[in-house]
């Protein structure tokens, strides 16, 4: 039961050993405290100025009665919490967070209350439920106003990334760019939501606007003060030094996301910039390092049970494995995770394609050829141009082999088409 605030002020003066007198002198006579203590007056905002002060106390502190410091106190909880999450502790985690939220909202502290709301949204996230995380990040911008910047930007980062794995990445690239716009400056929030357009906008075949993303997030990098958001821009950016062939820049940008991941104990992003590692090791044909760091990536994300780093990387792994000549292998791995895929159109997109591409090394053509059709339609519906372009060379391919040179045709004409892309 919420304690009356009368019964507050009368509790903390007599904790002190005070008389009405004493407390209310000589701004205010006793017989008025008295008429406060019993809830038949209510105080002035002046007088609560004045009893908050007397008190060593401040306003806020005394009239939702927080202890002092306990704002700092529920963050701090919060930040635990987010740490254990990084690191499988999910369960504790979740329990930190409900805890902190409901002592926060008691409190009237609305920013801590948002926070909480966010972590309770990034256990969803990191549970690869993508849905339910999107509806409790939308339930944490209900407070949006009274949270510091930097945690407004991750809302809308993570919200973006909610839409863009849901198949909606129009909408996710124009939240992050409407946030953008509405900017306080603040190089943390901003260079949040800079990451948050990265990936996006080069699947949409945007690689000119995310080059300009990655160029201004590396100035913005140098002033930001949370090593978790430089760590998260450089992991994307390498993404963009990939595709514009600075493949050592983007190796030391993942080294760098790596460590910066680790220093702050959050394990699971540190595995998944090993995954993306892999990722460009295998791009770079060092074959037999890219399966070493995927294999460690995946056993890692299985560890602290991230279900979607697993998917992930154990694709990639089928990737490789398929290029070292072993597509039955390969074929294992993608049924692995087959059921997790559904959750994410990018993935399925993927894989549905590598499936393709097992069943052209396993000399089926003819399923090659509908599975890579499927994986185009996915890619293009969701307007992943990127990875849409090169299904489609794929398909030519196949279909070239058959010796269908019309359809060949008419599938490379698909790909210069999702090449071109909406770049602006």
């Amino acid at each position: 039961m919420t304690e009356p605030l009368g019964a507050r002020i009368r509790r903390l003066r007599t904790d002190r050993g005070w008389t009405q007198r004493e407390l209310a002198e000589p701004g205010y006579d006793r017989g008025f405290l008295a008429k406060v203590e019993t809830g038949s007056r209510p105080p002035s905002e002046e007088m609560l100025g004045y009893l908050a002060g007397r008190l060593g106390l401040t306003v806020d502190e005394l009239r939702f009665g927080r202890p002092p410091g306990v704002a700092d106190e529920l963050r701090a909880s919060l930040d635990e919490g987010y740490r254990d999450l990084e690191q499988g502790r999910v369960e504790l985690a979740e329990e930190r967070f409900a805890t902190a939220g409901k002592q926060a909202a008691g409190y009237h502290l609305d920013d801590v209350e948002c926070y909480a709301r966010f972590c309770a949204a990034e256990v969803k996230w990191q549970l690869f439920d993508v849905s339910g995380a999107q509806e409790a990040l939308e339930h944490a911008a209900e407070l949006a106003d009274a949270a510091p910047p930097w945690l407004r930007a991750m809302i809308v980062h993570r919200w973006s990334g909610c839409r863009y794995l849901s198949g909606d990445a129009g909408a996710a690239i124009a939240r992050v760019e409407a946030e953008l716009a509405a900017s306080s400056g603040d190089p943390d929030a901003e260079l949040c939501l800079l990451t948050a357009l990265i990936h996006p906008l080069m699947e949409m075949g945007g690689l000119h606007r995310a080059q300009r993303a990655a160029v201004d997030g590396h100035r913005l990098a140098k002033a930001a003060t949370r090593p978790d958001f430089v760590a998260r821009f450089h992991r994307q950016a390498s993404q963009v030094w990939q595709a514009t062939g600075e493949s050592g820049r983007a190796e030391q940008d993942l080294i760098e996301a790596c460590r910066l991941f680790a220093s702050v104990g959050f394990d699971r992003d540190a595995a998944r910039c090993r995954w993306a590692r892999g990722y460009l090791l295998r791009r770079l044909g060092r074959l037999a390092e890219a399966r070493a760091e995927l294999t460690s990536a995946r056993d890692q994300l299985a560890a602290i049970g991230s279900e979607e780093g697993v998917a992930g990387a154990t694709l990639e792994l089928a990737e490789v494995r398929l290029r070292q000549g072993a597509p039955d292998e390969a074929a294992e791995l993608v049924s692995e995770v087959w059921s997790l895929l559904a959750r994410d159109v990018e993935a399925l997109g993927e894989a549905t394609g590598l499936r393709g591409q097992v069943a052209q090394a396993q000399g089926d053509l003819e399923t090659a050829t509908r599975l890579l059709r499927e994986a185009a339609e996915i890619q293009t519906g969701a307007a992943l141009h990127g990875a849409a372009v090169s299904t489609a060379l794929r398909l030519g391919d196949v279909l070239r082999q058959r010796g269908h040179l019309d359809e060949a045709i008419a599938a490379y004409r698909r790909g210069l088409d999702s090449a071109a892309g909406p770049e602006a």
